[in-house]
């Protein structure tokens, strides 16, 4: 934000602002599985794949998957694109099956991972999500396999075709990033998202992941994110000298830069702040030439 203002005496013309610096951080899931329409009150949480579409048969498969963000991005990062990366492990007969797109959408409901292992999964123990169950067997779904609009939003977050094996990367949409950012600011909103073949009901679209279990082939989410820029407050002249003042956020050096332009690399640094323990309160003063015209910005280096 820059603040413009104009002394009088000085007939000086002064901007305060700031900078939004970022960073990049990449995830594995916390937690992930499968819905499995052909034994569904198996659970597949600890299977090293996670299946979603249709079998040969033509019973359906969903796939659920979480990133946890806490200590990871700061609840009041401002979250600039996400992106995700998928292994399709197995495709049906070794190398057929019908090529589907995969949807993304948000569950709005918890559920847990589980301990079920292999392919078909095992018999849940309670409290583990299946076909049936969010929590079996007390705790369904709206309708088995999860309920559009109750158990997930009817918005897609973000959508891409699978086909043979191989890496998929689905590329940051308004809706991931929408997601991730109300996630980290309100984590008890996060359930992660479901995954859903928009040809589920053909046979044979059916296709494996990596599951978080399979170190080589896990999913991978790569969230790039910046800081809100600390906001240059109490501007005043006195003394012939422009004085104001902003928050340094505790544990991150800052630097207060100043330019008698806003042309591309034009910024000098006035002063450096040195990290402190917690959120400080700093004041920072320039001595003002006569009818000069100067802007200032605070930048955190993250």
């Amino acid at each position: 934000m820059k603040l413009f203002f104009k002394t009088v005496v000085l007939a000086s013309v002064l901007a305060a602002g700031g900078r939004v610096c970022g960073q990049t951080v990449t995830l594995a899931p916390c937690a992930d599985t499968s819905l499995f329409e052909n034994e569904p009150d198996n659970n597949l949480g600890a299977s090293v794949s996670l299946v979603s579409g249709a079998n040969t048969s033509g019973y359906r498969s969903r796939e659920l998957m979480q990133f946890s963000f806490t200590n990871q991005i700061p609840s009041n990062a401002i979250i600039q694109s996400v992106t995700l990366t998928v292994n399709v492990v197995t495709v049906p007969g070794g190398g057929g099956g019908a090529a589907s797109v995969f949807d993304m959408h948000r569950l709005l409901v918890s559920w847990t991972e589980g301990i079920g292992t292999g392919n078909m999964g095992s018999p849940a123990n309670p409290g583990e999500t299946t076909w049936d169950y969010r929590f079996y067997p007390t705790n369904g779904w709206t309708t088995p396999g999860g309920g559009i609009s109750n158990d997930f939003s009817a918005v897609v977050s973000a959508s891409l075709l699978w086909n043979a094996i191989g890496m998929y990367t689905y590329a940051s949409t308004s809706n991931l990033v929408a997601d991730v950012q109300q996630w980290v600011a309100n984590p008890a909103t996060n359930f992660g998202w479901m995954f859903i073949s928009e040809s589920e009901n053909v046979p044979q679209t059916a296709r494996r992941i990596g599951a978080r279990e399979d170190t080589n082939n896990a999913p991978s989410l790569v969230v790039q994110y910046a800081m809100p820029a600390p906001s240059l407050q109490n501007a005043a002249v006195a003394a012939g000298a422009i004085q104001f003042s902003f928050s340094a956020p505790a544990g991150q050096a800052c630097a207060v830069q100043y330019s008698d332009s806003l042309g591309a690399g034009s910024w000098l640094t006035l002063t450096n702040i040195a990290a402190q323990p917690a959120t400080t309160n700093v004041t920072v003063s320039d001595a003002l030439t006569n009818g000069a015209r100067r802007f200032y910005r605070a930048v955190v280096e993250y």
